[in-house]
């Protein structure tokens, strides 16, 4: 079943919302985060570390960046599209942007 209109209307709509932007910059120094918080990299009950995780060509990889209040609570969680190497030799920053 068609619906057809043959005749002509007018139609009008206005609207505004305001959007507000925040950014975030976390900057991690070269001497940071440079090992993996990931459990799969432990060997037995007591969390050692395979021996490869702990050598000097073990480079990680950050996939997520976790946003927390003064009483370290998780507000905001930031997932990259693909993981991002950590650089062993400079800073590196993150700008984090999000909308309220």
């Amino acid at each position: 079943m068609a619906i057809t209109h043959t005749g002509s209307f007018n139609l009008s709509f206005k609207n505004e919302h305001i959007i507000y932007e925040n950014e975030i910059r976390c900057v991690v120094k070269e001497s940071e985060f440079n090992l993996s918080y990931n459990p799969s990299l432990t060997s037995d009950e007591s969390g050692s570390l395979y021996g490869f995780a702990t050598s000097s060509s073990f480079n990680p990889y950050v996939t997520t960046l976790g946003l927390y209040n003064d009483n370290n609570e998780l507000l905001a969680v930031a997932k990259f599209g693909k993981p991002l190497l950590i650089s062993p030799d400079t800073d590196m920053t993150f700008v984090v942007k999000y909308d309220l």
